[in-house]
């Protein structure tokens, strides 16, 4: 077995994933959405989020068990290899028989019809979604695998973007494209793994699996159905436009989540171990470092989005989304809010073996959700929906974090929270100087999002002695990032 990596090499590697996540999408994201307008974008993006909805059914939990079961025996080979021929087998079967139900669904149902070809094109992602192997990887601690698969296939999508789709004509080659970055990942995933992995295929132990995933099942479709839900419901309730316009506002808002939860998930196999051996004090230290990083990030992050809705709207999307800065302005707290809950429930309450317990907050979460989303989408549209949204979100962080406080002996250091929500208000005064400054969106950005993070970092190191930035200042200055002088200096 290889040696594990530390926490820092893992948290660069993924670090290196999610800015793969976060940099790729949003330049693919300003480019599609441009080209093919708020209608053809919002068709592709309900076809993605309707085909997404039956892999999330055919993953039947494992996603979430897988990482938690491979970081338990890790060091066993043998052990190893049973369990992911057993997870793989399942979701294969899984993934089949929701193939035949998407397709069901598509012939049976006239709605579809229309556009029955790239529904169908969707349904490639159905059935190839037993071969995401994420959660193998993930809990083998092997993020620089992911992050150099991860790069690789986003650099080979974005100039197949950018080559192939020129107008609103190229909406199936578009969708294409999005097809191909996702199926690559997969067979990469299968690919990587043949020499590391003994399959077995006989006498396998598939029932010491299920009540865990039915569990999990039930978590991840009622996570699911208050995640989608909203845009399932704008396209059958409202039209593609409205649906564009969403996807354009919460898109933005959630591309930067996989930042906060970059070192929880790092974390995720580590606090695993610690649960298991019972060591609370560890348990501990790596939750709060965990918190401390998302409190870091995640504030000025929604200050930010919020402040500065109108200039990444118009920048990225163009002035036909100019309609969707209410609606970012709305949604821009869902990184910061979703950080937190992924603390106490993927980080905390799953791998602690209180999954039923985060199943109850996401279920309250979802009826939130459902029940808001009809009351408030017909009279606001994609308004409404981002109202809904942050609403069940809210919901599902507080109950998770309920429960976690309740079971798991969890000190969570609050006043980190409080400290970042200082440091962000002179966000504001920022906002209006860079906008007395320039009329130009892009220009404003340029000028705002550097300033405002040089002052946002200058007072948590320098006034709130904030220990994770002088611990990157530490790091940066062994690799030879920071000159030495400026480190004493500092001290």
């Amino acid at each position: 077995m290889k040696k594990t990596a530390s926490i820092k090499k893992n948290l660069f590697h993924n670090s290196l994933l999610l800015l793969s996540n976060l940099l790729f999408p949003f330049i693919s994201f300003s480019y599609a959405s441009r080209v093919l307008g708020p209608e053809a974008f919002g068709k592709i993006q309900f076809i993605l989020v309707f085909a997404q909805y039956f892999v999330l059914l055919a993953a039947i939990g494992i996603p979430i068990y897988g990482v938690r079961e491979i970081a338990k025996i890790r060091h066993d080979k043998t052990q190893i290899s049973k369990t992911v021929s057993e997870l793989l087998f399942l979701n294969g079967i899984s993934s089949l028989l929701l193939l035949f139900v998407y397709l069901g669904i598509l012939f049976l149902i006239p709605w579809f019809q229309e556009d029955l070809q790239l529904y169908l094109l969707g349904g490639l992602i159905v059935i190839s979604a037993f071969s995401n192997l994420d959660w193998y990887y993930n809990g083998m601690e092997q993020f620089r695998f992911l992050a150099m698969r991860s790069i690789s296939i986003k650099v080979l999508s974005l100039l197949a973007l950018f080559i192939f789709v020129k107008t609103k004509n190229d909406l199936i080659i578009y969708f294409g494209v999005v097809i191909f970055s996702i199926l690559a990942n997969h067979l990469w995933n299968l690919w990587g793994i043949r020499k590391i992995i003994s399959f077995h295929f006989k006498a396998l132990q598939l029932k010491r699996h299920l009540p865990a995933l039915l569990t999990l099942l039930g978590t991840s479709v009622s996570i699911s159905i208050y995640s989608v839900v909203d845009t399932l419901l704008l396209g059958f309730l409202s039209d593609d436009t409205a649906v564009g316009l969403y996807t354009a506002a919460v898109k933005i808002n959630k591309i930067t989540i996989p930042v906060l939860i970059a070192l929880g998930t790092v974390l995720i196999p580590r606090i695993t171990q610690s649960l298991e051996s019972r060591d609370q004090i560890q348990v501990n230290k790596l939750i709060n470092q965990s918190f401390a990083f998302t409190c870091l990030l995640g504030v000025p992050i929604s200050f930010g989005l919020f402040l500065f809705a109108e200039e990444f709207i118009l920048s990225i999307s163009g002035l036909e989304f100019t309609n969707a800065v209410l609606t970012m302005k709305i949604s821009a707290p869902l990184a910061l809010i979703i950080g937190i809950a992924h603390i106490f429930g993927f980080q905390l309450l799953i791998p602690a073996g209180y999954e039923r317990k985060y199943l109850w907050a996401t279920l309250v979460g979802m009826v939130v959700s459902i029940g808001l989303n009809l009351l408030l989408i017909s009279s606001f549209k994609d308004k409404g929906a981002a109202i809904a949204t942050i609403s069940s979100e809210i919901v599902v962080t507080l109950i998770a974090g309920y429960f976690a406080y309740k079971f798991i002996k969890l000190k969570l250091n609050w006043r980190l929270l409080i400290k970042a929500c200082v440091a962000s208000i002179l966000f504001i005064p920022i906002a209006y100087g860079v906008r007395s400054i320039s009329e130009n969106e892009i220009i404003r950005l340029l000028l705002a999002i550097p300033t405002a993070a040089l002052v946002y970092f200058s007072i948590q190191s320098w006034v709130f002695k904030n220990p994770l930035i002088n611990e990157a200042f530490v790091y940066a200055e062994t690799k030879g990032w920071i000159p030495a002088f400026l480190m004493k200096r500092k001290k």
